[in-house]
C-alpha cells in the first residue's frame, strides 16, 4: 500500500476514535434573577410624616427633618433644588442623599454652597436663592416606593418687610404679613394636609390674611406655625 495512503488511513481512524471520545458537548446554563421594579403606591394619608426644612441663622444651610415615619420604611432618598446665581449666571443647584431609616425620625443639614475640607473647611455659598423644590421617595421593605414632591419658597425677613407677601403661586396659596423678623422664612407645602413656615429664629411677625381664606392658623402673631385647611 502506498506510504500516503497509510497516512492518511490511520489519520482517518485516529480522527474517528477522537471524536468519539468527545462524547455530546455539555449544556451550560446560566440563572440571572432579575432585579424586581420598584412598586410606586400612594403613602396613606394617616400614615405620612411631617416635613420641616429650617433655615439656619445666617441663611446658608437648611436642616431637613422628618418626623413620624412609618415602621415600614426602611430608607428615604432626598433631593433639594434650587436655583442660585454663579458670576452673574443664574443656575440650577441641588443637593440630594439616600438615608437608611433607624428610628421613627431623622435630620440633616443641607449646605447651600460648596465646602472644602482638604486643609481645614472653606466654604463658597450659594446666591440669590429664593426657593426650589424638595423631593422625598419612601423605600419600604416589600419594594414599594410612595414619592411626595413640594415647591419651596425662600425668602429673608428684610424682603418680606417690602413685599408683606409670602407664596407660593404654584400652589395658590399666600400669606399677607406684616412687620416680620429680620430673620429666614420657608414655606412649603407639607406632606400631611396642609402648609408650613420655618424660620432661622423667633418667626415672628403679623398675619393679616391667608389666601385660599379656607385656611386657618392658630397663633396669628407668628408667620412661622401650620397653616391647616379644610
Amino acid at each position: 500500500m502506498d506510504i500516503r495512503k497509510i497516512t492518511l488511513f490511520v489519520l482517518v481512524i485516529f480522527s474517528g476514535l477522537a471524536l468519539s471520545g468527545c462524547g455530546p458537548a455539555k449544556k451550560i446554563e446560566t440563572t440571572i434573577t432579575p432585579t424586581p421594579i420598584p412598586r410606586v403606591v400612594e403613602m396613606p394619608a394617616e400614615d405620612r410624616p411631617h416635613i420641616s426644612l429650617i433655615p439656619r441663622v445666617d441663611g446658608h444651610e437648611l436642616k431637613l427633618k422628618i418626623d413620624k415615619i412609618p415602621s415600614y420604611v426602611s430608607q428615604i432618598e432626598y433631593e433639594l433644588l434650587y436655583t442660585a446665581t454663579d458670576e452673574g449666571n443664574e443656575i440650577e443647584k441641588g443637593v440630594g442623599d439616600t438615608i437608611k431609616v433607624t428610628g421613627n425620625n431623622l435630620e440633616r443639614d443641607l449646605l447651600l454652597g460648596t465646602a472644602s475640607c482638604t486643609n481645614g473647611c472653606k466654604y463658597k455659598y450659594d446666591a440669590n436663592i429664593n426657593g426650589g423644590t424638595l423631593t422625598l421617595t419612601f423605600i419600604n421593605q416589600n419594594s414599594q416606593v410612595s414619592t411626595y414632591q413640594t415647591p419651596f419658597r425662600f425668602v429673608s425677613g428684610s424682603e418680606l418687610k417690602k413685599t408683606k407677601l409670602l407664596d407660593l403661586p404654584t400652589e395658590n396659596f399666600s400669606i399677607s404679613l406684616n412687620n416680620p423678623a429680620s430673620e429666614f422664612f420657608i414655606l412649603l407645602k407639607n406632606y400631611r394636609p396642609g402648609f408650613s413656615v420655618f424660620s432661622s429664629g423667633s418667626g415672628k411677625g403679623k398675619v393679616i390674611s391667608i389666601t385660599p381664606s379656607t385656611f386657618t392658623k392658630t397663633d396669628l402673631n407668628l408667620i412661622s406655625g401650620e397653616y391647616l385647611g379644610p
